[in-house]
């Protein structure tokens, strides 16, 4: 009875001893959140700071060309097993692990039919599998083009995985710029011309820093010059805009959709109407897609690599909306593969590009060039140039050509001329008022690599339409427009107004109900042209339909609402 009574302590022991190792990875796992063991403190990060790059920079995007795919298994992978298959047909995959787990995973992975060669196993001791947290952030600085790797401390006390980003750069032989900004690489997303965002956890983060230096500090290691630091709509512990939001292409954005009656409604409207009113890297508003997530469906959490997007899908609740969340990322994305990936833990706040993150192309044969957008006036000619070269020097440009289709003609290919350096251009005449005109350009390298520019050429090429020059100046005014907007509509208690390209003022805020009462005046002081957004309390608004003006001495904006 004793040696029984032994046995059921000792299994009882290893019972609490199994759970309370298992309890933190379940709840960092699910969560995507610190572990009661890491709120102690006892982990401290680590991390060296370095003078940043000299000279040009430029933090690479997600969507340029990829030579592969960082994954990591602590305790298990958090992405399927098929995904490393899919993944391992395209391109490498660096596989984090110690050692001692290499062997039992090239069996999983055989098993898996996982192309092995495409595998490649870097012996490391990691927390967490979040590697998009922590891996660092490319670069490609100097005139010579290299690619540099960015390092940050890291916003969790897991000091194997903060390490994580010298390992890289010993493992690929290339210098680590070490940036003192706590940081986080799920609340971060480039277009690879300067332009950044992220929920503005970098500030309560950074709280010894001013915005001013943070915006020195992510130009100085980054080139970000425009850096969107946003309030978080979805209202979560997380703060990662992977979680809401993605650059799909340098004027394409992706934000995630709720129900109208979802007390985050007016968050996510405003968001999609903040970037449709900013200007991309080339010049025009961003063009806003949306995916509707009534059950926290974690769309926007999802992978480029190269000309494929996967993205999470779920299933069970919710799942009906799988089909046009990949519809969606299809119809802003054309001539891309996109592929739903279903995995059982998938959270609103954790999903697959949390765990994982893209490697660029360090050969890259790169073309940079500030297309035609929009609507353009009539001319005599038009010059269309770009800087074409490979990335560390790797190659020399082979051929460059412009393809070109008018109106709804064929694509004819133009020769582009290399004129000084890595500059190409050509110049086009015989356009007319009215055509509309699409173009892309190609070229390849001496290593045989082909690009387009836009990525995906001829699916998606640039378009833009010749106007005369009255037409185009009032087209211009029509998309600097002015006004405002309220939001949720229907409202109950807290209106949200939305004021776009107001000249700057002190406006008066007048709400009046249909017999013309005004009912409620509010002063706001709008500080700049660009987009404002405010709250309103009108909680002491009885059920109706009313109109809300903003006044200043010379002019008058207005829209309406419906108060439930």
């Amino acid at each position: 009875m004793k040696i029984f009574i032994s046995i059921i302590l000792i299994l009882l022991n290893f019972t609490i001893i199994f759970a309370q190792e298992q309890i933190p990875q379940t709840f960092e796992g699910k969560h995507h959140m610190l572990s009661p063991v890491e709120f102690d403190g006892s982990k401290n990060k680590n991390f060296t700071t370095t003078t940043p790059p000299e000279g040009f920079v430029r933090n690479i995007a997600e969507f340029e060309p990829n030579q592969g795919v960082i994954i990591a298994y602590p305790y298990m992978f958090g992405i399927p097993t098929d995904f490393i298959r899919q993944l391992s047909e395209d391109v490498k995959v660096y596989l984090l692990c110690s050692n001692s787990m290499i062997a039992t995973l090239t069996q999983n992975l055989q098993n898996s039919n996982v192309n092995m060669q495409n595998i490649e196993f870097i012996n490391s001791q990691i927390d967490s599998y979040w590697t998009r947290d922590y891996s660092p952030l490319f670069i490609e600085y100097s005139e010579d083009r290299k690619i540099g790797l960015v390092d940050f401390p890291y916003n969790r006390p897991r000091p194997n995985d903060d390490d994580i980003p010298s390992l890289f750069g010993s493992f690929f032989e290339a210098d680590v710029f070490g940036m003192d900004l706590t940081h986080t690489g799920g609340n971060y997303m480039t277009d690879g011309l300067g332009v950044a965002a992220s929920c503005d956890l970098v500030y309560t983060e950074n709280s010894d820093l001013s915005y001013e230096e943070i915006t020195t500090m992510v130009e100085s290691y980054l080139g970000i010059t425009n850096y969107h630091l946003l309030e978080d709509p979805l209202d979560d512990y997380i703060e990662h805009i992977d979680c809401w939001g993605k650059f799909l292409d340098i004027d394409k954005i992706l934000i995630t959709k709720v129900s109208s009656t979802d007390y985050r409604y007016a968050d996510f409207e405003a968001m999609a109407d903040y970037w449709a009113n900013q200007t991309s890297s080339y010049g025009n508003k961003y063009k806003v897609y949306r995916t509707y997530s009534p059950n926290g469906q974690p769309y926007t959490n999802s992978l480029i690599v190269n000309n494929k997007v996967y993205v999470p899908i779920v299933s069970g609740t919710g799942s009906q909306y799988n089909t046009d969340a990949l519809e969606t990322y299809e119809n802003a994305m054309p001539g891309y593969e996109i592929i739903g990936i279903s995995h059982t833990t998938w959270e609103s706040t954790d999903a697959l590009h949390c765990r994982t993150h893209e490697v660029p192309d360090f050969e890259m044969l790169r073309i940079s060039h500030f297309p035609f957008v929009d609507t353009v006036s009539l001319r005599n000619n038009y010059d269309f140039t770009a800087e074409i070269y490979c990335l560390n020097n790797s190659g020399s440009i082979t051929s460059v050509s412009l393809f070109l289709k008018i109106n709804n003609g064929d694509f004819t290919e133009y020769e582009m001329t290399n004129i000084q350096d890595n500059i190409y251009s050509i110049s086009l005449e015989n356009f007319n008022q009215n055509d509309s005109i699409c173009y892309f350009i190609k070229a390849t390298d001496s290593n045989l690599k082909t690009e387009n520019h836009p990525y995906i050429g001829h699916y998606d090429p640039h378009k833009f339409y010749i106007k005369d020059s009255q037409t185009t100046d009032a087209i211009n005014v029509n998309i600097e427009e002015k006004y405002i907007k309220a939001f949720p509509n229907p409202v109950k208690n807290v209106l949200y107004i939305i004021a776009n390209n107001l000249p700057e003022d002190i406006y008066q805020i007048s709400i009046f109900n249909q017999q013309g009462n005004i009912l409620k005046t509010f002063e706001l002081n709008i500080s700049n042209n660009q987009w404002n957004k405010f709250d309103l309390d009108i909680s002491d608004l009885s059920s109706g339909f009313y109109f809300i003006n903003a006044t200043n001495n010379k002019n008058s904006y207005s829209s309406k609402f419906v108060k439930q």
